[in-house]
């Protein structure tokens, strides 16, 4: 016979607990029992937890290579994958180099460059080919599809450097028209100001687009129908199934009837080239749009044809993780996967830039900028800088491009008083600037 008076019992077995309710007298059953089935649980929970890390791990490892971020974009009928950077031509097939592709923009009349909006790569491109054009021709105009006509004043006053950054965004209600980051095409519109290119405003109100396609063309009043195209194109069957397979994925409860949808982006894209092709006469154009306005030419590029008959080429930057059809451009300039900027939050992609009151002009590498124009009653003109002068350093920091002055001015730590070194006629002189910092850019 047992001697249950000591615990031999596994702490498991029925005999365990029955013994505990047997001599419960002479030791602190409860207690003891709390302790045991306590280690006894967290053991289980442990190997439970341990279990479940591993599966998470596992697991989790599987799904970061499963998402493993794209690194070319794919041509249908074409076997080989392009990566970031590269340009295709697409007709043939190839890779071409920059030199190779302005060889072929500079021999037509219209180039029209296209946009995801949002994605900052794209509009790189933009400027990278807008400052190549214009170094063979500084006649050159930019048509922007950001602009409506109503904001033509105001464009061609931030062309000749009559308006700060802010006042700008005010007159042309970029907040409530566009409503992307300024940050976004602030390079493209600064290199515009800088070198006075004559910028064409080529979109229409939204407003009106959104009419037609509630109610179709038969629905504008007088006064709309006199801001579109005289006449709008709805006879193309290609463009017509393109429209129709982005109608299958839009959902509205205004838009309902494919046909007034089609009208609309019709009235849309004929307005656009109707814009271009009055604005054109004998200059040259490069045409900043979205990418859905050029896709295989349906839209602006062959509805502004018709009218002009000036010869033409797009361009249409895409993101790596992209396939599309071997015809949707002439050029196809692979870029980055998109790198958000959230809209409706103005100016604030950059840092908080400096009013001075000057519009500039670069001059050779090291030998300062120019200064063009100088704002009356701006911190410039109070100083007593007068245009022609050069700016040759600020605070002692030299100054041989526009960014230099940006940088010297947004970068400092609070400072409202600045020292810009001038040339005026090969007299150095020193003046001192005050500045009151803002959200504007105008340098």
């Amino acid at each position: 016979m047992k001697d249950n008076s000591s615990n031999e019992y596994p702490a498991s077995s029925p005999a365990y607990f029955r013994f505990w309710s047997q001599k419960g007298k002479k030791k602190t059953p409860h207690s003891a029992l709390r302790t045991r089935f306590i280690r006894y649980l967290n053991m289980r929970l442990l190997i439970i937890a341990a279990s479940v890390f591993l599966c998470m791990y596992v697991t989790g490892c599987a799904v970061i290579q499963k998402l493993k971020m794209p690194t070319v974009l794919r041509i249908k009928g074409v076997s080989e994958g392009f990566e970031t950077g590269t340009i295709v031509h697409t007709e043939t097939g190839q890779v071409v180099s920059f030199e190779e592709l302005m060889a072929d923009l500079e021999g037509v009349r219209i180039v029209y460059v296209g946009e995801r909006h949002s994605n900052e790569a794209h509009h790189d491109v933009q400027l990278r080919i807008l400052k190549a054009l214009y170094e063979k021709d500084p006649t050159l105009l930019v048509g922007m599809e950001m602009f409506v006509s109503s904001d033509q004043h105001a464009l061609d006053q931030w062309s000749a450097g009559q308006l700060d950054e802010e006042t700008f965004l005010k007159e042309v209600g970029w907040e409530e028209k566009w409503k992307f980051d300024f940050a976004l095409y602030r390079a493209i519109l600064d290199f515009i100001r800088e070198e006075s290119l004559k910028v064409v405003a080529v979109n229409v109100p939204r407003s009106i687009v959104e009419t037609v396609a509630r109610v179709g063309l038969d629905g504008l009043s007088d006064e709309e129908r006199d801001q579109i195209a005289q006449e709008v194109d709805t006879s193309t069957e290609e463009h017509r199934t393109y429209v129709q397979s982005a109608f299958d994925t839009h959902e509205s409860d205004e838009i309902s009837a494919f046909e007034f949808f089609y009208e609309a982006q019709c009235v849309w894209e004929d307005s656009m080239a109707e814009a271009i092709s009055r604005a054109l006469n004998n200059k040259r154009m490069v045409v900043i749009t979205g990418n859905g306005h050029i896709a295989h030419k349906f839209g602006i590029p062959y509805r502004a044809f018709k009218r002009t008959k000036a010869s033409f080429r797009s361009v249409m930057p895409l993101a790596v993780g992209t396939e599309v059809e071997r015809d949707v451009a002439d050029y196809i300039w692979v870029t980055p996967t998109e790198r958000l900027a959230h809209r409706s939050r103005l100016c604030a992609g950059g840092p908080r830039r400096p009013v001075v009151g000057i519009r500039l002009k670069t001059l050779d590498q090291g030998k300062g900028v120019l200064i063009k124009d100088v704002m009356p009653k701006s911190p410039a003109a109070r100083a007593g800088i007068k245009p022609q002068d050069i700016l040759v350093a600020i605070d002692g920091n030299p100054v041989s491009r526009l960014s230099d002055l940006h940088n010297a001015i947004a970068g400092s730590k609070g400072a409202s008083t600045f020292l810009f070194k001038i040339d005026r006629q090969g007299k150095l002189m020193e003046l001192t600037v005050q500045i009151k910092k803002t959200n504007s850019a105008l340098p």
